[in-house]
């Protein structure tokens, strides 16, 4: 019913003491009940008060509707839903349960459902109370922010426990979407004044809130499907009034099990609704538990207002988010970084030199596909004018290794270094110029020495997809590609950018500080990254000039590949078998992809050309070239225009396979196959390049054309 035929003016308000003060606590002001009552809604509340609905507010007034008893916030409304919305959550859960390796997080959001919860004791402003505000907000900053943020797509997920005396797990495993706000709102108190008003009575019947068994079955959830690049949260809120206090040492052993487990890949965060005067202490133990077994770990305290609880939210969607990036970006759980890591920038000291003596070179064979002892300096310096005159003085090898104690740069898991060849254990016996020594920056992988670079220790094992073979490999396809850039209009033999991947080697050095009394280093040339800017033209996950989106889970597109693989028999796939060129191959590019437009040719068509044209071309190039075998991408490092022909220097690629036998990761774990592929295209527009370069012609010489040619270059008798 409308109050529109009544004046504002002429409507008397008396206010009790109890509806001013809620409405100055809640900031709504005098004039908001005038308006409501002229233009709002009213229908009956409980015993013969009125609600009176405005502007997202409602007011319960007296029988006469001239005094306010109090005022809040409507409930958040339902999102509108239909079949398809239905259908396409229902596939997605269906998918990520048979490839879970498909997601990009998990978080598991507990709520205090007890009594005392539905009580005034620690209301929470605009709330009615702290059970109403847990599930608004949870579905309000969590869900809907996250979707009109783009920060949450359908690879991520959620679950949902309830608990009081026991937990209930009421939602699982579901993907971030409308649907899901609606059920975390239908979670909300709908009980009556005068049930809410006994519900604390229900505590003291069946207990109050026990932690423990709701910690162990999140602990549960979120171990389920669990795979190494999935980013973990859990989000936990109560009122602190806890029946199981007095075993906080219990409560913290999960919590640190977890933590231990998951390590840096997991935040947890606490929210304990009420005053200073309230009892918080599990509520930081659980916190405190995770930051001390390696997690993330974090404790806020919503007192009235619920600004806290927007803060908390956010903090852990932005801590969820930097795992989750970290992680696609090649970070793994449970390593450990190392300490001593000391950068350049942070020291007066620019260079801090540690001498090493050179045990053995190692080279990547892409024949024999191992790494083989080699005479030759480090590929490095290999092929400098300075090495040439070296060679016809007959010089030896320098017999040292100066490595700079403070590093110069860092990566998802390699820590760069400075190095010097030397003919002495001192800077006066510096030769050739300076190169990169990489290494790993966790512990537990620093200690593995040669392993990180697929060297065995005792053998030269079969190299399966390591770094030196994966830059090898690109390498090639960057040469293939250099040489059908001859064709385009106007291809200058001087002025047309060329792509390089940077060549490298593995030194055994002798360290006597060492585990086993060596250190192994990748060693490849160091760039001029004083003058020429760093870049990262893009990554394996769909980034484009430094421009990152989350992506969608193409659910159509995996399903059909599921349906492939099941399809076919594969059988048993020996560790070092390749893929026939015979089988099938991925079908990732749509046709508005690789489709070319007649291209006008301009007397000078590249004016208007960036190396990011070029690069985003290779990466589609390397795709057509393979018969949509190989992609690759991940590409960063420097446009260096002091070379004839400018060169886009390039290192630490990462490789996307198509296997056409069901193998997964073949180049490592950045190796997404042809998901990584479709991610590629989803946000790949072609190039000038891409049009010139007519990117379509079948090659099915490619695989052995590599080796070959590779290996011809660098004098391996094959």
């Amino acid at each position: 019913m409308s109050f529109g035929s009544k004046k504002t003016s002429l409507i008397t308000i008396l206010s009790s003491e109890h509806g001013r003060l809620r409405r100055e606590q809640r900031d709504i002001d005098k004039r908001d009940l005038q308006k409501a009552l002229k233009h709002g809604t009213r229908e009956r509340a409980w015993g013969q008060r009125w609600k009176v609905e405005y502007d997202g507010i409602s007011f319960i007034t007296d029988p006469s509707t001239r005094r306010e008893v109090t005022a809040f916030p409507s409930p958040l409304p339902n999102v509108p839903t239909n079949m398809d919305m239905i259908s396409e959550s229902m596939k997605t859960k269906l998918l990520l349960e048979q490839r879970p390796d498909l997601a990009t997080s998990h978080t598991v959001i507990v709520i205090d459902n007890s009594g005392s919860m539905l009580s005034k004791k620690n209301d929470i402003y605009l709330y009615r109370d702290s059970q109403n505000a847990a599930f608004s907000f949870t579905a309000l900053e969590f869900v809907a922010e996250q979707i009109f943020n783009n920060t949450a797509v359908n690879s991520d997920l959620v679950s949902l426990i309830k608990f009081s005396d026991k937990p209930s797990v009421e939602l699982k495993r579901e993907p971030i979407n409308w649907l899901v706000y609606n059920k975390i709102l239908a979670h909300r108190n709908t009980e009556k004044f005068v049930d809410r008003k006994n519900a604390p009575y229900h505590d003291m019947i069946f207990g109050q809130s026990n932690f423990l068994p709701a910690l162990k079955k999140a602990r549960e959830l979120l171990q389920e499907y669990h795979h190494d690049q999935l980013a973990l949260s859990m989000y936990f809120f109560s009122d602190g009034q806890a029946s199981d206090s007095n075993r906080i040492q219990q409560m913290k052993d999960v919590v640190s099990e977890m933590a231990e487990e998951f390590k840096e890949t997991l935040t947890v965060n606490t929210v304990g609704l009420g005053n200073q005067y309230d009892d918080f202490t599990a509520l930081l133990a659980i916190a405190d538990a995770a930051k001390s077994a390696g997690a993330k770990g974090a404790f806020e305290r919503c007192d009235h207002t619920a600004n806290s609880i927007s803060s908390s939210i956010s903090s852990l969607v932005t801590s969820t988010t930097e795992t989750r990036l970290a992680l696609q970006e090649g970070r793994r759980k449970g390593y450990t970084q190392r300490t001593d890591l000391v950068s350049e920038k942070e020291t007066s000291v620019k260079t801090n030199w540690e001498f090493f003596r050179i045990d053995e070179h190692f080279i990547y064979n892409p024949t024999s596909k191992k790494f083989q002892i080699s005479s030759w300096l480090p590929l490095a310096v290999a092929f400098s004018p300075e090495t040439k005159q070296r060679d016809e003085e007959r010089k030896p090898n320098p017999p040292h290794l100066a490595i700079n104690r403070n590093y110069l740069g860092k990566g998802a898991e390699r820590v760069a270094f400075r190095c010097r060849l030397s003919e002495l254990d001192n800077p006066h016996g510096f030769v050739l110029g300076e190169m990169i020594a990489k290494e790993t920056k966790d512990i537990e992988r620093f200690a593995e020495k040669r392993d990180f670079h697929e060297v065995s220790i005792s053998t030269f094992q079969h190299c399966r997809a390591g770094f030196a073979q994966t830059q090898d490999f690109a390498n090639y396809l960057a040469a293939q590609f250099n040489k059908h850039l001859h064709g385009i209009p106007s291809y200058s033999q001087t002025k047309t950018p060329q792509l390089r991947f940077l060549s490298c080697s593995v030194l055994m050095l002798a360290d006597s500080a060492a585990s086993g009394g060596y250190r192994a280093v990748l060693v490849e040339k160091k760039l001029d990254t004083e003058r020429f800017q760093w870049t990262k033209w893009n990554d394996n996950n769909g980034m484009v000039d430094g421009e990152r989106r989350h992506m969608h889970i193409d659910v159509d597109f995996e399903l059909k590949q599921l349906q492939k693989e099941e399809a076919q028999d594969l059988g048993a796939i020996a560790e070092g078998d390749e893929d026939s060129e015979e089988e099938s191959v991925s079908d990732v590019e749509s046709m508005q992809d690789y489709e070319h437009e007649d291209a006008e040719v301009h007397q000078n068509p590249f004016q208007d050309i960036n190396p990011s044209d070029y690069l985003q071309a290779f990466t589609h190039f390397t795709y057509r070239f393979t018969n949509k075998r190989v992609m690759v991408c991940d590409l960063q490092g420097v446009f260096n225009t002091d070379m004839v022909p400018p060169t886009i220097e390039l290192t630490d690629p990462a490789i996307h396979y198509a296997s056409s036998k069901g193998r997964r990761m073949v180049y490592g774990r950045t190796d997404k196959g042809k998901t990584g592929m479709n991610t590629f295209f989803k946000t790949h527009k072609c190039t000038k390049i891409c049009k010139y370069l007519q990117l379509s012609a079948r090659n099915k010489k490619w695989q052995n054309d590599w080796r070959q040619e590779s290996a011809r270059g660098m004098n391996f008798h094959t």
